[in-house]
């Protein structure tokens, strides 16, 4: 990078210093000899600050240059590679996720990353799309030095010199393992349903006793799939264990009928579910988010929903509409796409009360927890505006049950 400061002052310069030659020359052919040292006085004046004020404001600007370029090695995972697939660059981020130090990547193959598990299509379709398309975009599961893997999509282009000529490659990622794993979850969850679904009623007592395993390891499937989203945000366990609660208590006293508030239950965890698709950056930034960042966090809902929606049981069926609609708002207002009153399924309405009564009472790295007397007045000033009302003249009712649902399952410091 200092390289980079003195090759840009030195061409500045050398282009001053033509521009003062032509001015000197047109002076002397130009202006008579009794003004002359004045001239030239004053033009020496005039060249020395514009030459002072082009470098402190080039020095500037390579100074935000350098800190990008920073911040793009800190969080972007990128490598660079000859044409044999040597690896000439690679950023800190894909040093940490790999496990490697960059010492020990630049100047190995590329495979020294690559996992077995990968079949070798998958490499012959990147080179061909590379070849014809001049670019390749996929999933790759790659193998970390210490023999764990992690996945990632990846973005291969090929790389060109100033004249033209292709000399390597350059891929940027991003790190897709809690997706992988969330996906690894509810292909569990399906064959645990179907495998429910194809019991025998022979044996009954047995089928009973299988049929109460199978539920639990279902009911335990279904709330890691929600402490995925919620741990890569730094949520804790208890918060989609006390949101569970919750809903279950405010659909019995809207009327809910035991089992469907019991299918509620259970499929809340997995509200923030989308999550997993959200980068780390955006998703634990500690301040503030951008318009552009937030545009990008509102896609959680979707992301959960396109991640559920395709099952027809009714337990993951009602998790995708949770995920879709628990930040839609009552007056239309909200996202993902701005439903309004009962358009909104109660199911929604009622995961949107439980969520962010329990974010505002919970201390973050971020926020201290709200005092509950804020907390319910902020309830009843968003009566019909962002909540049923219906549903907060529920809660507001019943708050001491709530409370006492979050004391029992308080966040472990």
């Amino acid at each position: 990078m200092k390289n980079l400061h003195l090759t840009k002052k030195l061409q500045l310069l050398n282009k001053l210093l033509i521009i003062s030659f032509i001015v000197i020359f047109a002076i002397f052919v130009f202006v008579p000899q009794q003004y002359l040292i004045w001239i030239l006085f004053a033009c020496f004046i005039v060249v020395y600050a514009f030459i002072k004020f082009s470098i402190h404001k080039t020095t500037l600007y390579l100074d935000d240059l350098e800190r990008l370029l920073d911040t793009f090695d800190k969080y972007i995972i990128y490598s660079q590679t000859d044409l044999n697939g040597k690896i000439l660059n690679a950023s800190s981020a894909f040093a940490q996720l790999s496990g490697y130090d960059k010492k020990e990547l630049i100047g190995e193959p590329h495979s020294i990353v690559r996992h077995p598990d990968m079949p070798k299509s998958i490499f012959k379709e990147m080179w061909d799309d590379l070849e014809v398309k001049k670019y390749w975009r996929g999933e790759v599961k790659n193998k970390k030095k210490d023999g764990g893997f992690y996945w990632v999509e990846a973005i291969t282009e090929a790389d060109y010199d100033l004249d033209g000529k292709h000399v390597g490659y350059h891929a940027i990622r991003q790190d897709i393992t809690s997706k992988k794993e969330a996906e690894a979850l509810k292909l569990n969850l399906e064959k645990t349903n179907d495998l429910l679904e194809a019991q025998h009623d022979e044996k009954i007592i047995e089928v009973i006793e299988l049929t109460k395993d199978i539920r639990d390891t279902q009911k335990e499937i279904i709330f890691t799939m929600g402490t995925i989203g919620e741990t890569r945000s730094k949520e804790t366990g208890n918060h989609v264990k006390r949101v569970a609660e919750y809903t279950k208590i405010l659909a019995l006293y809207s009327g809910m009928h035991e089992f469907d508030a019991e299918i509620l239950k259970q499929a809340s965890p997995m509200h923030d579910i989308g999550k997993v698709g959200i980068p780390d950056a955006i998703l634990n930034k500690p301040g503030r988010l951008t318009p552009d960042e937030m545009e990008i966090m509102k896609t959680h809902a979707r992301l959960g929903y396109d991640m559920l929606k395709h099952s027809d049981k009714k337990l993951l069926a009602i998790a995708a509409k949770i995920a879709h609609e628990h930040h839609e708002k009552y007056d239309g207002s909200g996202y993902p796409n701005a439903l309004k009153g009962k358009n909104i399924s109660i199911e929604g309405r009622i995961t949107a009360v439980a969520d962010v009564f329990d974010a505002l009472g919970s201390a973050r790295a971020y926020k201290k927890a709200w005092a509950d007397e804020d907390i319910f007045k902020m309830l009843v000033e968003e009566k019909g505006k962002h909540f049923d009302p219906e549903i907060i003249d529920i809660f507001l009712e019943n708050k001491e049950d709530f409370l006492a649902i979050r004391d029992k399952f308080l966040d472990v410091a």
